[in-house]
């Protein structure tokens, strides 16, 4: 018989299972299926499935679920404040004890190697430490350090909200790739005006819009109109490809891999536009074994690989 919601959820013999518990929270936060199971990076149906698993354990439902929306029942409202305080004494009993906690980071869109060459520094530096990485664009890299689900953010250097930090690890120089049989893969450098005429190629603006605004904004500084923002999917090889078949250019800094056959990559000038990489985390959080490494491996990466070489943020006239 299902429980009613005056009464306990479960019996004090029994051991609630913290992912559970956890997946319960995002849901009940996010009211959206999809969007938990993105924030907590399992497939949605999966989550589905534990959820209903939750639900018979504690006897009652705590969730009522319609093609349009998701709703808290009485017993999942009542459930919601003490499952927070348990995973929030369970983060607690975690950091106390011995084993540090993996280091929580994500990398803009996979591919680019600021992260990497982070991560081979922080591994030789301690090498103890482990590290749970995602995929999130910058925006919502901030809103999860933010929330204490992502130990620091990397991305491009923005204004920061009041209770982050941040520091600036590299200059990454933008260049332009295109299809090598294309008439502009003749000059190099290119001024940035030269390139009026092209089709341009952009990424996400749902998951990058921080890219797409940077790059339309070095673009209109040279009095380059790109038109429509064409949006592709979020992987570099997804832009490539619209590059290669639609006869197209798309900004590609040097942190990107080399594009492959058929493919060039031409410097720009007049500007030479220079996307900014910051490490950021929460002012609160700042002596946090994770925060502290994560700074200290990128520094080493900066200096070793020579990104905050002042040459790299000077905006170069053509050649």
């Amino acid at each position: 018989m299902t429980r009613s919601a005056n009464m306990a959820f479960y019996t004090p013999h029994m051991d609630l299972d913290l992912r559970l518990v956890r997946y319960f929270v995002a849901v009940a936060e996010e009211l959206h299926f999809g969007r938990a199971a993105a924030r907590l990076y399992i497939a949605q149906p999966s989550l589905s499935a534990q959820i209903r698993h939750l639900e018979e354990l504690l006897g009652t439902q705590l969730l009522v679920r319609t093609t349009r929306r998701v709703e808290l029942t009485p017993a999942g409202a009542l459930f919601l404040a003490p499952a927070r305080q348990l995973l929030a004494a369970a983060s607690e009993a975690l950091r106390a004890a011995t084993a540090p906690a993996p280091v929580r980071v994500a990398t803009i869109v996979d591919g680019l190697d600021t992260l990497p060459k982070i991560l081979r520094e922080m591994r030789r530096l301690h090498p103890q430490l482990d590290v749970a990485q995602g995929i999130a664009g910058m925006p919502r890299q901030l809103a999860e350090v933010e929330a204490d689900r992502l130990d620091v953010a990397l991305g491009r250097r923005t204004r920061l909200p009041v209770g982050l930090a941040g520091e600036l690890v590299r200059f990454d120089p933008v260049r332009v790739v295109m299809r090598a049989d294309s008439s502009l893969a003749a000059r190099d450098p290119l001024p940035v005006a030269a390139l009026g005429s092209a089709r341009w190629v952009f990424g996400s603006t749902e998951h990058t819009p921080d890219w797409v605004d940077f790059v339309v904004g070095f673009l209109k500084e040279a009095g380059v109109d790109p038109g429509p923002v064409r949006c592709s999917q979020v992987p570099l090889s997804a832009i490539l490809e619209q590059v290669s078949e639609l006869d197209g250019v798309s900004a590609w800094p040097v942190s990107c891999p080399d594009p492959g056959f058929g493919l060039v990559v031409r410097r720009l000038v007049e500007p030479t536009p220079v996307f900014e990489w910051e490490l950021v985390w929460r002012r609160d959080a700042a002596s946090r074994p994770a925060v502290t490494a994560m700074r200290a491996a990128a520094r080493a990466a900066a200096d070793r690989c020579g990104w905050l070489d002042p040459g790299l943020a000077v905006t170069r006239a053509a050649a």
